[in-house]
């Protein structure tokens, strides 16, 4: 009787790729070929909300590999979902997810799997110093991994990236947690499980441009931030008691002087507007900052689903591994289409 092999399931988010998309499936297809001998293999790529000709790229995809799986989002719902979807539908004994760009080399993928073999239910990629990446690009990598260190409750890997794999009980875990805003590699770090890390150099892209502009970069790193400490929320203490000290400075120098001296302080309006502006912009500060957890609070409690699918490719592999469904009781994402084709 043959032993069924495990099953390997990669996951890619696609948005606005059909650049490189042909270059990655290429690429990609060579490595799972040269691991087909002892590994099944789908790919899922999901498609978040692209309005070029990635979707019709994909429909093609799915139609000429058996391998490859696609799911589209109705708009555009962001990376982190556009991932969490792919985990949530991967069948795979093991997942792996990297981006489709190609700076995520899939030549790493069978140090991966061997890890993976070796017992260990997370094995992450860190990126390497690289002196061909943008000085902005790596200074402002540097400063949020060194806040993250700084105010994360959670042990935070410097470099590290969305490039891993993560083992059927991994994921399992992994679904369980229901954040809107996500951070999956603090997610993937906070379930404790045992890691293993791979170093890699980022490939440069081998077509079309980055779609993470500063704004979707500015808002990952929010959510990073906010989704993994409370400790932004007790700075407001610390800078009102600094601003109490102050004050209390100043009132114990000007009873010094009346005292000792004989001198009463000249009132005098800069002092004033001064110490009236300090106080004045921290409790703003105070109350903006409180604002970001009471709305991502309030994000939560909505209970809106993560993603709304508008297609996905038909089912395949039958009932070996049974279908993933989308809108389980567990489940964050939602279908609003059935298969393209079944």
């Amino acid at each position: 009787m043959t032993t069924a092999k495990p099953l390997l399931s990669v996951v890619s988010p696609v948005y606005e790729e059909e650049e490189v998309l042909p270059h990655f499936h290429r690429v990609l297809g060579e490595v799972l070929d040269g691991l087909a001998d002892e590994y099944d293999a789908e790919i899922l790529l999901v498609d978040d909300g692209s309005r070029d000709g990635t979707l019709a790229l994909l429909r093609q995809m799915a139609a000429d590999d058996p391998r490859v799986r696609f799911f589209s989002f109705s708009r555009n719902f962001g990376h982190q979902a556009a991932i969490t979807a792919g985990l949530e539908n991967a069948r795979g004994d093991a997942v792996v997810t990297l981006d489709c760009d190609l700076q995520h080399p899939p030549s790493l993928i069978p140090a991966l799997v061997l890890k993976w073999r070796e017992g260990y239910d997370v094995v992450a990629t860190v990126r390497e110093d690289d002196r061909a990446v943008g000085s902005w690009k790596r200074l402002t990598s540097r400063v949020f991994f060194r806040l993250m260190r700084l105010l994360s409750e959670e042990q935070v890997r410097e470099a590290a990236s969305d490039y891993q794999l993560l083992s059927r009980k991994a994921i399992q875990a992994l679904m369980l947690m229901q954040e809107t805003h996500r951070y999956l590699r603090g997610m993937v770090n906070w379930l404790g499980f045992p890691t293993a890390t791979i170093p890699f150099r980022v490939a440069r892209r081998k077509a079309g441009t980055s779609k993470f502009t500063f704004d979707r970069l500015t808002g990952f790193a929010t959510d990073a931030l906010l989704s993994f400490s409370k400790i932004p929320l007790r700075i407001p203490f610390f800078l009102g008691a600094a601003v109490v000290f102050v004050g209390l400075l100043y009132a114990l120098y000007g009873l010094t002087r009346a005292v000792v001296a004989g001198e009463m302080l000249e009132p005098g309006w800069v002092t004033v507007l001064a110490t009236l502006h300090l106080i004045g912009g921290s409790i703003l500060c105070s109350v903006s900052l409180v604002g970001e957890y009471v709305g991502r609070i309030y994000e939560q409690v909505k209970g809106r689903p993560l993603y709304l699918l508008k297609e996905s490719s038909p089912n395949r592999l039958g009932g070996r591994r049974g279908r993933a469904k989308a809108a389980s009781a567990r489940s964050p994402g939602l279908i609003l289409q059935t298969d393209a084709a079944e």
